[in-house]
């Protein structure tokens, strides 16, 4: 009998364990509607009960996404098909330094990430003209609170939505 009771007393604080982690919503294979690794995504997630996802277009070649928790936003992500001449990283440099230190990053054509949120840059084509896509990823909150594990979580996001973003757009990389 007693043995039993370690058991139950085990799986108790297993289930405990499971629900102190604080996170009751699932993570999502995409940011409105474009296919993302839900691992890549989970890092830069809080906890909460309620996850919602508001996509909606700043025009037919800017889509834009808000990702909430709690009805709290937490992410915020847009793709822009620009003329190949323009270099968003310029036109960003203010945005970009607001979200804190941005750096060079190893992603698309060149990218900048910074403490909260990253822009990358890729050459692309569409069927009828050269174009670029910018990305961003701005986080909202500063989840989780490591700086440095952050950057490198929104690296690897950046890196991974990047081409599916231009996918999604109609923009075949060059």
């Amino acid at each position: 009998m007693r043995g039993a009771g370690a058991v139950a007393a085990v799986f108790v604080l297993a289930l405990s364990a499971c629900s102190q982690d604080g996170r009751n919503y699932a993570v999502p294979g995409d940011l409105c509607g474009v296919a993302v690794d839900s691992d890549l995504l989970s890092p830069l997630l809080p906890d909460g009960e309620k996850l919602t996802q508001r996509s909606y277009d700043a025009g037919a070649t800017s889509p834009r996404c808000r990702v909430s928790v709690d009805d709290r936003l937490v992410l915020y992500v847009s793709s822009d098909l620009v003329p190949p001449d323009t270099d968003p990283l310029k036109t960003q440099d203010r945005g970009l330094q607001r979200l804190g230190h941005p750096a060079p990053a190893d992603v698309g054509a060149a990218a900048r990430v910074a403490d909260r949120g990253a822009l990358a840059v890729a050459d692309c084509a569409t069927e009828d003209s050269r174009k670029r896509v910018a990305t961003l990823i701005q986080l909202e909150r500063e989840f989780p609170e490591d700086t440095a594990q952050r950057r490198k979580n929104l690296t690897r996001l950046l890196r991974g939505y990047l081409p599916k973003a231009m996918a999604a757009l109609g923009c075949k990389p060059v």
